[in-house]
């Protein structure tokens, strides 16, 4: 069985420009772990799940809901001038700063076992699943290949 027998074609992509916040939104919408990243021409540029909202370090932060945050409040009117510098940049924060970069993808031609070795080896949950000239043509979840388990 190939990859392309079990994938979703109608993939819900962003672009490098899409807001972080609209991101966000989309994967809570469409009730989906992960989505791919496209240039203008439709070719992969990267990926962006669940885990790349969270800033981690002493504390975890939620990057939509603290952009969120500071922009309703007057926190940020009091801050510094380099403060307001750095905020500036987080609450204008893009896809393309926060995507994985490089991500594992793989053919519509690939065999299911091949695909079954990545989510296995690599720990992955979805593979955008890519024509030669790198461009998007669906996405394949372990949710999907689950579904080939008949009862």
């Amino acid at each position: 069985m190939k990859v392309k027998d079990i994938m979703t074609k109608e993939v819900v992509s962003v672009n490098t420009k899409t807001k972080i916040k609209e991101v966000a939104k989309i994967l809570i919408k469409e009730r989906i772990h992960g989505v791919p990243v496209i240039d203008n021409d439709s070719r992969v540029v990267g990926i962006i799940t669940e885990t790349d909202f969270f800033a981690k370090g002493e504390n975890n932060l939620y990057i939509p809901s603290f952009i969120d945050f500071m922009q309703k409040s007057k926190l940020s009117k009091a801050v510094s001038f380099k403060k307001k510098v750095e905020l500036k940049k987080i609450l204008n924060a893009t896809a393309v700063d926060i995507m994985t970069k490089h991500c594992i993808t793989i053919s519509p031609e690939a065999d299911v076992s091949e695909l079954l070795e990545l989510f296995k080896t690599k720990r992955l949950h979805s593979v955008p699943v890519i024509r030669d000239n790198n461009s998007l043509c669906g996405i394949v979840t372990l949710a999907d290949v689950i579904a080939l388990i008949k009862i």
